[in-house]
């Protein structure tokens, strides 16, 4: 069993993914994780189909079969060399169906797949809903994920919360439209349960939409520890993860308790 982590770095990439060169999209995410590695993170956030850009028209499907295998032999080669962990979103085919996925690369392991499970307009055209939520640990930490249009749905967030996640991570390519939703929304699954969250976003006009950027780290207590703004780039912030336990369970200051006085009785 690994040890608990009191603090852990964690880091995000915003990204523009051009639908037109997953190679290129590729390059530029590996750079950044490059500059990420050297401020001494331990886990790296991309947005949601960085690889491809967001989309689900035939290119895009044809572009992440054609580019997946590189995806992830480059990505397991950088998280190797550097001891890092590595969480992206990457869309995939498994048998005969597609996925809007997330992949986990942790250090010397084969990779973990989280699909998303509630779809979005023309997603649910073009891709199989996942039928399971994934949390895993890493250097004692518990993660777990959900996809940009779950932020939504708290249930998700929720069960992670229940089934041990202290960090939330979100890849994201959002739409600039919904500025609001994600504003609140992104704040409100971190305070509601005690948890960190983290998102990566696309930024710029693709295939289907505006994206929004604005890339967050959120506290348990709902502030900001980093923002991307509308640039491409990367952000980076250290967790107390103490503050879990604090904001979850205890009614004094600024925390919140709402897991010391949750009433499980009215739930089943």
């Amino acid at each position: 069993m690994s040890k608990k982590r009191t603090k852990i770095n964690v880091g995000a990439i915003q990204l523009f993914s051009a639908p037109d060169n997953p190679g290129e999209n590729l390059e530029r995410a590996i750079t950044y994780m490059e500059l990420l590695i050297e401020k001494g993170v331990d886990l790296i956030l991309l947005p949601e189909m960085f690889n491809t850009g967001y989309g689900t028209s035939k290119e895009i499907l044809n572009s992440a079969m054609d580019i997946f295998d590189e995806t992830i032999e480059s990505l397991s080669a950088v998280a190797d060399f550097n001891d890092v962990a590595i969480v992206g979103g990457i869309p995939r085919k498994s048998g005969n169906v597609f996925y809007n996925s997330t992949v986990v690369v942790l250090p010397y392991n084969e990779p973990l797949f989280y699909n998303k499970t509630h779809l979005f307009r023309k997603e649910k055209e073009v891709f199989k809903p996942g039928q399971s939520l994934l949390v895993f640990n890493y250097l004692g930490v518990e993660f777990g994920i959900f996809m940009c249009y779950e932020v939504g749905f708290p249930e998700i967030a929720r069960t992670l919360a229940k089934r041990g996640t202290q960090v939330f991570l979100a890849p994201f390519a959002f739409g600039k439209e919904r500025e609001r939703i994600y504003e609140i929304a992104t704040r409100a699954r971190a305070i509601e349960n005690g948890s960190f969250l983290m998102t990566a976003n696309q930024i710029e006009k693709g295939s289907e939409m505006e994206y929004l950027g604005k890339s967050r780290i959120i506290s348990p207590d709902g502030n900001l520890l980093a923002d991307a703004g509308n640039a491409e780039g990367i952000i980076w912030a250290t967790l107390n993860l103490a503050k879990v336990n604090t904001y979850r369970y205890t009614e004094q200051g600024t925390s919140h308790g709402y897991f010391a006085n949750f009433r499980e009785d009215l739930y089943e």
